[in-house]
């Protein structure tokens, strides 16, 4: 199915990914704005291994989760949803290793907001790689997936994988950011 040459790209980026997310009062959710280059550092100094995939994901979109005020609690655990890829996966120097095949989406929703995505388009995304699937986390932040429609996520991607300049979209501080609430 996926191709295991390319360069193995974390546990600690998908916990950064779902941990970035702040919620600044009860009723907002707001991000931290990360680029994929921001994304890249995270899972390359990363001990899981990591996929980089530019290409189509194609899935049932009526299994994303929706959070619903009548069931608040039924989004609490992550939604797998199957989904085909067909695209270039990340090799040593370029999107080079034609990709298809079975990924898992695991869509996550903190509170009333989801992860989404759109069936059939095109994205750059991290995926980790386990011994039996390949798996792509959804979070209401974005986080793993970036549109490829204009080629500028990839660009970025090339550019740090190749030890160029690589961007971030993160601000400099994070000075006023609130942590979501614990739970009791």
């Amino acid at each position: 199915m996926l191709s295991k040459n390319s360069k193995p790209i974390c546990k600690a980026a998908l916990v950064a990914g779902l941990t970035i997310a702040t919620a600044t009062q009860a009723l907002a959710l707001s991000c931290v704005p990360m680029g994929p280059g921001d994304v890249y550092r995270i899972v390359s100094d990363s001990e899981d291994p990591f996929l980089v995939i530019e290409g189509r994901v194609s899935f049932d979109e009526t299994l994303l989760p929706q959070y619903l005020d009548a069931n608040p609690r039924a989004t609490e655990k992550p939604t797998e949803i199957p989904a085909q890829v067909t695209g270039l996966l990340l090799g040593e120097r370029m999107f080079d290793q034609p990709v298809e095949g079975e990924i898992t989406l695991e869509a996550h929703c903190l509170g009333p907001w989801c992860g989404s995505l759109v069936s059939g388009a095109r994205y750059l995304f991290f995926a980790r790689q386990t011994e039996d699937r390949v798996v792509a986390v959804v979070e209401p932040c974005g986080g793993f997936f970036f549109s490829a429609e204009d080629g500028s996520a990839g660009d970025t991607v090339l550019q740090c994988h190749l030890g160029g300049i690589c961007p971030s979209q993160l601000p400099e501080s994070l000075e006023g950011a609130v942590t979501p609430l614990a739970e009791d």
